[in-house]
């Protein structure tokens, strides 16, 4: 299968779409010459990657938006969820930036197409937006800040900061979004479907806590805390190890989303 490179309309359109979502932050400085040689493939992939799965962020927001249409919601819902949409696009324009300024293409998905489970698609618009609030807007996204606050706080190299900043202004809207939705959607529920909404938590969080499981696992005891690993060359990049990803999402559950969800009887 031939990859399919991210492109751009250019020209009027291009005119239009700079203007609608504002300029992007100066990466000027940042070239392929700038970057440890041991961690460029490594900030090519990352980046690749992270480009890739913005763009599914836009798929799943535009069905997001069909979804609380298809529901019924207010009218002040749906120019929110307009707006997210336009934030992941401007994620993935990020990332692709990134992957330009590094000399790497950013490409779609594969396939590019959002292909949803039957069982999914067949069931009422109102349980469809509440199951992708849930998965997406509240848990999901949760975590990412996590992630991205990590690494903003602690990276040195202006543009990835530029960078991280901004997606990160943009993802803690996001979070604070769904879980507003997530608690008003869930009265439309009677009390006898929590057991369904905290089974699909479960599933959601799953790969999350399998991946953190996995990667720990084989690391000494005294080396579970995030001071063990520092990775400051990582940082500038945008980047962070397994270990460090595994306990950054330890801490997030904790302070975070594990509060949210007790909050909400979602666990």
């Amino acid at each position: 299968m031939i990859k399919r490179r991210l492109s751009f309309a250019g020209g009027t359109l291009g005119q239009l779409h700079r203007a609608r979502l504002g300029p992007l932050p100066d990466l000027s400085a940042l070239t392929p010459n700038q970057v440890p040689a041991a961690l460029l493939e490594k900030a090519r992939v990352t980046w690749q990657d992270r480009a890739r799965s913005e763009f599914r962020s836009i798929q799943i927001l535009t069905r997001f938006l069909g979804e609380v249409l298809g529901a019924g919601d207010p009218l002040d819902v749906y120019s929110l969820v307009a707006g997210l949409i336009d934030d992941e696009i401007r994620h993935t324009e990020l990332c692709a930036a990134v992957c330009e300024a590094l000399a790497a293409p950013a490409f779609l998905p594969e396939p590019v197409t959002l292909d949803d489970s039957r069982g999914f698609l067949a069931a009422p618009m109102a349980e469809r937006a509440l199951a992708t609030a849930i998965s997406m807007l509240g848990i999901n996204e949760t975590i990412s800040v996590g992630y991205i606050s990590d690494l903003a706080a602690r990276c040195r190299n202006p543009a990835i900061k530029a960078v991280l900043d901004a997606t990160l202004g943009d993802e803690a809207e996001h979070q604070e979004l769904g879980w507003s939705y997530i608690r008003q959607a869930l009265r439309r529920f009677p009390p006898e479907t929590s057991p369904d909404w905290r089974h699909l938590v479960k599933a959601t969080l799953q790969p999350h806590e399998a991946f953190a499981t996995r990667t720990l696992q084989p690391v000494p005891a005294n080396q579970h805390n995030l001071a063990a690993w520092p990775e400051p060359d990582l940082a500038d990049l945008g980047l962070l190890s397994h270990e460090r990803q595994a306990l950054v999402f330890h801490q997030t559950w904790a302070r975070v989303l594990k509060p949210r969800l007790v909050e909400l009887e979602l666990i």
